[in-house]
């Protein structure tokens, strides 16, 4: 027989509690949270190790008004135009790498507690070498721009074809030991000209903020706009600002499971200027690989759910 019109079946109700597995034989396997089997934070102690440009043989040329300037290697000083070049040295960096130096702490059921290597009170880190590489975009190829005034008054720029923009490309990440984490950060430029011969303007992060043109969209400076030539997240975000987004990571392996843990905040080490303290919390719906690890523990044996 038909339902009536307007009936709906009712709906089971679901078990929405995290990280805990339903199981009806209680004699078999006893229930645990997943908060309670591992830390709630793992701190790591690390160094930085900036990483140099692979390759500085990049050279750089402007077409303004179809006139060919002289071009310029772009990562030595003299192609840098006047009043830029006085960072340019510490501008030279592919990435950042984080090495773990060994010495952690963490919270765990509201108790702190101190490990050295990677052996925890309740399991063990997978501690990748580096730990962490922070990157940053950089010029991998010679590069050519071309200016044009339009009878409109307006200059086009090419690539990529657009008016009266500023375009940024990136030209590596800004460190030297001791400065604020925060200017750990991408560094970006654009061509100019100076007594016909090709010169790159350099750029940190922290003044695209002031103007109000952070990447990756940019905006508008004074009487131009300013666009950005494509960069990752990762890439244009600072130190700070990578591993508060999650892009550090590690595992934690026992005999109950694998934890994926990411980072959500690190500070520097009073004393140490070459040091910083990173903070990892559990990914609630991390990924180990490609498997999504839930773990229920049984008195002589553990009990995996893997979701592909």
């Amino acid at each position: 027989m038909p339902p009536d019109e307007g009936y709906e079946p009712p709906t089971p109700e679901l078990n929405q509690e995290e990280g805990v597995l339903d199981i009806t034989h209680v004699a078999e396997c006893t229930l645990v949270e997943e908060s309670k089997m591992v830390a709630e934070t793992i701190v790591l102690r690390c160094s930085l190790r900036p990483i140099p440009l692979q390759n500085k043989a990049i050279y750089v040329q402007l077409i303004a008004e179809g006139e060919a300037l002289e071009q310029a290697p772009l990562y030595q000083e003299d192609a840098i135009a006047y009043g830029y070049e006085g960072e340019s040295a510490d501008s030279c960096w592919q990435g950042i790498a984080l090495e773990y130096t060994g010495i952690g702490r963490g919270l765990h059921n509201g108790e702190s507690f101190v490990f050295y290597d990677t052996t925890l009170p309740f399991g063990k880190i997978e501690v990748p070498k580096p730990l962490y590489i922070k990157p940053f975009s950089c010029e991998l190829a010679n590069y050519q721009e071309r200016l044009t005034s339009l009878p409109s008054g307006m200059v086009l720029r090419s690539p990529p074809g657009v008016l009266d923009t500023q375009i940024l490309r990136g030209y590596g990440g800004y460190y030297k030991q001791g400065i604020v984490l925060q200017d750990i950060s991408q560094v970006y430029y654009s061509l100019t000209s100076t007594h016909r011969q090709t010169k790159a303007r350099l750029v940190n992060s922290s003044s695209l903020y002031e103007q109000h043109t952070p990447p990756p969209h940019g905006g508008k400076a004074f009487d131009y706009k300013v666009q950005f030539n494509p960069l990752s997240e990762e890439e244009y975000l600072s130190l700070p600002g990578a591993l508060a987004a999650g892009y550090g990571r590690i595992v934690v392996t026992s005999d109950i499971g694998t934890t994926v843990f990411t980072s959500f905040l690190c500070e520097s080490v009073p004393g140490f200027p070459n040091e910083v303290n990173v903070y990892y919390s559990p990914f609630r719906h991390g990924w180990a690989g490609n498997v999504s690890v839930f773990t229920a523990v049984a008195p002589e044996r553990s009990i995996t759910i893997k979701d592909i």
